[in-house]
């Protein structure tokens, strides 16, 4: 009597592994304090384009009050020599805005030419100047803060231009701005701004090449990359602040 057949046995799947954990991306005050080191970390994340860019934004606001405080006791004496009506309230926004699209235009410099300058073959995970460039907005968020405090606690009448000044100006509203514009442009408040627009900058170039040189790999495209956006990011930074500099 023949054997019954042997029912082939069921091979059981093979369990599905999961792919590795990517390590947690380093919070932006990292790179303050450890630009290579937060560069390594960065590079063992898992990407995110837009990962830091609350530090823009906070910045960009933080940059337009800084600015429309500074130039708001301007416009307002205009508005008083002249008996002229308060200046409104879209003056004030404006300034502040103008500002604010200022930093974010920055931002998009140092990223785009940034980029440029590390490579325009590297993958997203391979560069990461977005994040590395938004993430040193952070180092001006408490210097801006810094700004605002100066300029509230500037004394009223340091925003009060000279009498020959005053009277050079006559009725005239847009000389008395201009006037007005020299004081403040000698608080401390306005040499505050000055170097948190010029100095800041730099320095968030520098701590860039730190952290770019561990995502990167190569000294030439870390450095590309760092200098590249410098002088345009200056140079707009000039443009912010040009009121108060062309009135010294």
């Amino acid at each position: 009597m023949s054997r019954p057949a042997r029912r082939p046995r069921k091979l059981k799947p093979a369990p599905v592994v999961p792919p590795p954990a990517s390590d947690p991306a380093p919070l932006p005050i990292d790179l303050l304090t450890g630009p290579r080191g937060f560069g390594a970390q960065l590079a063992k994340s898992e990407p995110v384009l837009w990962r830091y860019w609350a530090a823009v934004v906070v910045t960009a606001l933080l940059s337009g009050v800084a600015y429309a405080l500074l130039v708001r006791p301007a416009a307002n004496l205009a508005a008083e020599l002249t008996k002229s009506a308060a200046p409104p309230l879209i003056v004030h926004i404006t300034n502040a805005f103008g500002s604010v699209f200022l930093t974010v235009l920055t931002f998009a410099i140092m990223w785009g030419l940034g980029r440029l300058g590390a490579g325009r073959g590297q993958t997203l995970r391979g560069s990461r100047v977005a994040e590395i460039f938004s993430a040193s907005f952070a180092l001006l968020v408490p210097l801006y803060l810094l700004v605002i405090v100066l300029t509230l606690s500037t004394p009223a009448s340091a925003w009060v231009p000279s009498s020959a000044a005053l009277a050079a100006a006559g009725q005239n509203p847009r000389l008395i701005q201009v006037a007005a514009l020299a004081s403040a442009a000698q608080t401390s408040g306005a040499l505050a701004l000055g170097i948190v627009t010029f100095l800041g900058t730099a320095a968030q170039c520098a701590l860039a090449f730190f952290a770019l040189r561990e995502t990167v790999g190569t000294l030439g495209r870390a450095v590309l990359g760092a200098l590249l956006p410098l002088v345009p990011a200056l140079l707009v930074g000039f443009i912010a602040i040009a009121p108060l500099i062309l009135a010294r």
